[in-house]
C-alpha cells in the first residue's frame, strides 16, 4: 500500500486534491504530517516545515491564509484513523498511539483518565502526528561503500527524530541481503512497530519478525535464523542491550539505531554507553540532516582516546569520515 495515498484519505477532500496536485516531487519527500484541532495544518517535506495557503500552495511561513483543521475535520480524521471504534485502539491509545490498516503507528496527544492511580483510558484527542515512510533506493550506498567494502562490521546509527534512521536501515537491508560486493548476507530485521520493511522491499535474503518487542525478537532471531546480521531501530533499554549482546555471543553482526543529537551524546547517553560498552560495536554513523549526510565514528579511536586521557575526564571524537 503507498502508505502517503493512504494517510491522505484521513484529510479532508479539499486538502487530498491540493496536496495531490503538488505532484511527485512533494509527495515523496513527504515525511510527517501534523493535524492539530483548530491549528494550522503543518507538513513536513524531508526537515522543512510548511503550511497549505487557501489558494492551494505550500508557504513556510504562518499567516491568516493558512488552511486550519476544525473541530469537524478534526472529528472526522480521528474516526476514520480508529476505524470508528475508540474502545478497540484504547490499549495502543493509552501508549501514545494508534495503528492503522497499514500497519503503521500514528502519534497521538490526549487526556489521560485515571482510576485507582493508573490511567484506564484517554479522552479529547487533541492532535494526531502522521510519519510517512519511504524508501529512498541506494540511500545507504555511500556508506555500505565505506564500511562494508572489506568487512561486516557492526554499526549504531544515531539520529534525531526525523533525520532518517529507519529509511536508511530498511535500505542497508535491501543491499545488503541481495548480493551487495557480490555476497548475499543472511538479514533478520526485528520490525517491532512494523516501520522499517512494512510494504517495502528489504531485500530477497532477508527475514522479517513483526511485532516482537525487540529482546525476544533477537532472542528468536539468532536461536532458529541464523542470520549473518541483525537489523533494529530504537534501541531504548536494559533488556535490548542484553539481548544484543547474546547475539553477538552467537557471532552475529547488528545494524542498530539510537536517538542521538551530536556526538558529545555518546557519553551521556546511557544507551550508547552500553552498546559501545558492550565491546562490539565499530562505528557510529551520526546522520546531520538526512539519509545523505553523515559522520562516520570510530569507535576503537574514542576508547583510546578516551583511555588515555581519563584522568582529566576530557572526551575526544574521531571523525574517521564525512559522508554527503
Amino acid at each position: 500500500m503507498d502508505n502517503i495515498s493512504y494517510f491522505l484519505k484521513l484529510l479532508p477532500s479539499y486538502l487530498q486534491e491540493i496536496i495531490s496536485s503538488f505532484g511527485s516531487n512533494v509527495l515523496d519527500n513527504i515525511t510527517e504530517i501534523r493535524m492539530r484541532r483548530n491549528k494550522p495544518l503543518v507538513i513536513y517535506i524531508k526537515d522543512k516545515l510548511c503550511f497549505i495557503s487557501i489558494d492551494g500552495k505550500l508557504v513556510s511561513n504562518y499567516s491568516q491564509t493558512c488552511v486550519c483543521i476544525n473541530d469537524e475535520e478534526f472529528e472526522a480524521a480521528a474516526d476514520r484513523l480508529c476505524n470508528n471504534s475508540y474502545h478497540t485502539n484504547m490499549n495502543s491509545m493509552i501508549d501514545g498511539f494508534i495503528t492503522t490498516k497499514s500497519g503503521c503507528r500514528v502519534g497521538i496527544s490526549s487526556t489521560a483518565v485515571y482510576k485507582n492511580n493508573e490511567i484506564v483510558s484517554v479522552k479529547d484527542i487533541s492532535s494526531i502526528n502522521i510519519r510517512i515512510s519511504h524508501a529512498i533506493l541506494n540511500c545507504s550506498r555511500n556508506l555500505l561503500n565505506a564500511l562494508y567494502i572489506d568487512h561486516t562490521p557492526s554499526i549504531i546509527i544515531a539520529g534525531t527524530g526525523g533525520s532518517g534512521k529507519t529509511t536508511l536501515l530498511r535500505d542497508m537491508a535491501r543491499l545488503l541481503s541481495s548480493g551487495y560486493n557480490s555476497q548475499y548476507k543472511k538479514t533478520v530485521i526485528i520490525d517491532e512497530r512494523n516501520e522499517i520493511a512494512s510494504n517495502f522491499d528489504v531485500g530477497i535474503n532477508t527475514d522479517v519478525l513483526i511485532g516482537f518487542e525487540k529482546a525476544k525478537g533477537i532472542e528468536n532471531a539468532t536461536r532458529t535464523l541464523s542470520p549473518d546480521i541483525i537489523i533494529c531501530d530504537e534501541i531504548g533499554n536494559e533488556s535490548e542491550l542484553e539481548a544484543i549482546k547474546f547475539g553477538f555471543s552467537s557471532g552475529v553482526k547488528f545494524i542498530v539505531s539510537v536517538h542521538m543529537g551530536d556526538v558529545c551524546q555518546i557519553e551521556t547517553n546511557k544507551i550508547v554507553r552500553g552498546l559501545i560498552d558492550s565491546n562490539e560495536f565499530d562505528y557510529i554513523v551520526l546522520l546531520k540532516n538526512y539519509t545523505d549526510d553523515f559522520e562516520i565514528i570510530d569507535i576503537s579511536e574514542v576508547n583510546r582516546e578516551n583511555h588515555r586521557n581519563d584522568n582529566d575526564n576530557s572526551f575526544f571524537i574521531f571523525p574517521w569520515f564525512n559522508g554527503g
